[in-house]
């Protein structure tokens, strides 16, 4: 935290000061400094204002922050903003519980409220899947001729009418693809609803919009993420489509985000070796900046949700059924063991960060056997590989994660009781299973690293009130808590989204901290979080946003 030594200060101004503040550096020590300076895109000096004043010259910006707070740039570790973003116009159905009746007026609503232009289709997102059954007549009641697509707010469950379904070659003989199901009824004949993969089938089949409307969208979503202080994404899911995307802007000089890219692995009964090979080459090709736009971690979905009534959750014992009695059910298997340790080895070997998708234990436990095996295979590489979502893990597992030096890539805005926990999933799985759900605190206490990301656009991607529910595991205050021995510190949520999250996406060396020789991502914000009252965490507001330097969001004053 100490200014840099004064042989030549006069000569080397900085293009900006911040003087007068509370700056939590995220350094080693989590030390507060009241001043900062800034050339170019690299921090110069961090300390006191009178050791950082004498960077001040003719041309220097000196911003006096008057006692506000300063915090590193947040780092969103699991994030699908290209994807996401094409969701922005829309009908919404906001992730309200709703019964069909009630969604069939909701989306009558929209259809009367879209304009004559309409397009070929008819989308609706953020359809709450949780104890939701959509019949294929329900689905063409909403739209009899014109193509219809629902997709629920969890990203793992569509709903296609049958004039979808027709465009998208799913009928009575479609099988079941590789990672994904296709509901049928009694005859077979496919009822609409299509779990994980299955869901991709229809969504190919929709005509493409132009990529400089994507791009649009895309950029729209990444100014309100910088107004929400995010300045690097992980982006968790990429294919060649939503590359261009970014491509796009970053040639437009409109990107203004750090983006970490995960390549999403399909058609995974293939080779190990042909899977890393393909994913080599997206990394290669894709390769544009290093610190602003790269492609080297892949995905994996190792399994799918565990709200009933989708249940494609991977567990250790099977589901129960609603009255408590235990089904045969554990869950699909998406990865034999052997092929998932095959291509997680193989990743590892090639320099790629490996990024699991994991809701149930056994899900959980199938990604930890892989890394077991690559460790043993490859040696420890580096590689930072992590699992996302760890909804619900064996207490088995939790010192498996430091001592196989996997991250802990959580969600935490969902650790409360709302629907999906209380009408979707305690009654199925049990309370004693249910005692470790979202295991945040055991995982800490276990040695894990903690890294935070949002999954927008299935949540919100506000990391503030993200730290809210890790903090008090619940949704308000007055409200019942979810496991509330699972807290976690504020500090230990800070971390997650900061320098945790810059190491989880391999650029902690230049981000994630405020010091000397790393980049200025920054944020300044209208509060001392940590001198409120946690259940207010939600109402922080962002004041300004910088990226390398330069401001990229000021709010309106």
């Amino acid at each position: 935290m100490r200014a840099l030594s004064a042989p030549s200060l006069a000569d080397t101004p900085a293009d900006l000061v911040l003087l007068h503040g509370r700056i939590h550096t995220q350094d080693a020590g989590r030390s507060i400094a009241q001043a900062l300076a800034v050339r170019g895109n690299t921090i110069i000096a961090v300390g006191t204002d009178e050791s950082v004043s004498p960077y001040i010259g003719a041309r220097t910006r000196a911003l006096d922050l008057r006692g506000r707070v300063v915090l590193p740039g947040i780092i969103d570790a699991h994030v699908h903003p290209a994807e996401s973003a094409q969701d922005l116009d829309k009908c919404s159905l906001h992730d309200e519980s709703l019964s069909p009746a009630d969604i069939k007026r909701k989306v009558a609503a929209c259809l009367r409220e879209e304009p004559a232009r309409h397009a070929p289709w008819f989308e609706v997102v953020m359809v709450n899947a949780s104890a939701l059954t959509l019949t294929r007549a329900d689905l063409d009641e909403m739209s009899a001729r014109r193509p219809l697509l629902l997709e629920s707010d969890d990203g793992h469950t569509a709903w296609a009418n049958s004039a979808a379904l027709r465009a998208a070659g799913i009928d009575a003989r479609r099988r079941d693809p590789v990672g994904g199901r296709i509901e049928r009824d009694a005859d077979g004949r496919p009822t609409g609803t299509l779990r994980d993969v299955a869901a991709e089938i229809v969504a190919a089949a929709k005509p493409a919009p132009s990529l400089a409307f994507e791009a649009g969208l895309l950029d729209r979503a990444l100014r309100a993420m910088r107004a929400s202080g995010i300045t690097s994404v992980q982006d968790a899911d990429t294919d060649e489509h939503l590359m261009r995307l970014y491509k796009r802007l970053y040639d437009e000089h409109r990107l203004d985000m750090r983006v970490r890219a995960s390549f999403g692995l399909k058609r995974t009964d293939r080779s190990a070796a042909t899977l890393i090979g393909e994913a080599g080459r997206f990394r290669t090709r894709w390769a544009i900046d290093p610190e602003h736009l790269r492609a080297d971690a892949i995905k994996i979905f190792a399994d799918g949700v565990i709200e009933h009534p989708s249940q494609t959750a991977a567990l250790l014992e099977p589901y129960l059924d609603a009255a408590g009695r235990p089904t045969a059910d554990r869950g699909p298997t998406y990865y034999p063991q052997e092929h998932l340790n095959a291509i997680v080895a193989a990743a590892d070997a090639a320099g790629f960060t490996v990024h699991v998708h994991a809701i149930g234990d056994r899900a959980v436990r199938s990604a930890l056997d892989a890394f077991a095996y690559s460790r043993q295979r490859n040696g420890a590489l580096d590689n930072r590989d992590q699992i996302a979502h760890l909804e619900l893990v064996d207490p088995q597992d939790f010192a498996r994660f430091h001592a196989l030096g996997v991250i802990a890539n959580f969600q935490l805005l969902w650790a409360e009781r709302d629907p999906y926990i209380v009408a979707g999933t305690l009654a199925y799985i049990g309370p004693e299973r249910s005692r470790y759900l979202y295991p945040a605190r055991s995982l800490l206490d276990a040695g894990a690293l903690i890294a935070g990301g949002s999954d927008w656009g299935v949540s919100s991607f506000d990391a503030f009130e993200a730290m809210e529910h890790g903090v008090t595991r619940c949704e308000a205050r007055g409200r019942e808590p979810l496991l509330p021995e699972q807290s976690l510190p504020l500090q230990v949520m800070l971390d997650a989204y900061t320098i945790n999250a810059a190491y989880a996406l391999k650029q902690e060396r230049f981000t994630g901290s405020l010091e000397s020789g790393k980049r200025a991502d920054f944020i300044v914000i209208d509060r001392d979080i940590f001198a409120i009252d946690p259940f207010t965490l939600h109402e922080t507001r962002v004041d300004l946003t910088y990226l390398d330097g330069r401001e990229v969001y000021a709010a309106a004053r």
